[in-house]
């Protein structure tokens, strides 16, 4: 999860996939300190989400803001393998082909992405 804050993305995800990996990346200490606190069975660490490099995720979850979105997008593009998925609540990345565009409980769009090798682009 990138921008964990407070872990609900992390405990949606640890609900739907329990045997899963997961990790949370949050820039602010006091929301990574709780996330980790909220998610004991994540490994959650302080950090920079553009910083930190995507290439050893096989999904990245994100819950960003409508103008990061291009960014995530070429971030993703750039990092993640062939086959790995950027997966976005709420906001669409429109510089990736779209996989699905799924629907949440609450009615949000959950915008679901798989990188392609970069013939298939």
């Amino acid at each position: 999860d990138a921008g964990c804050g407070l872990g609900d993305g992390l405990i949606a995800l640890h609900s739907a996939y329990p045997h899963a990996q997961l990790h949370g990346l949050e820039w602010s200490w006091p929301l990574c300190a709780l996330c980790a606190l909220r998610c004991p069975w994540a490994q959650v660490r302080q950090g920079d989400i553009w910083r930190v490099n995507w290439s050893g995720y096989d999904l990245v979850y994100l819950f960003q803001r409508p103008e990061s979105m291009p960014r995530a997008a070429v971030k993703a593009r750039a990092e993640l393998k062939p086959g790995a998925w950027l997966v976005s609540l709420e906001f669409e990345a429109a510089d990736l082909p779209l996989h699905v565009c799924l629907q949440a409980p609450d009615g949000r769009p959950v915008w679901v992405y798989q990188m392609q090798p970069v013939a298939d682009l």
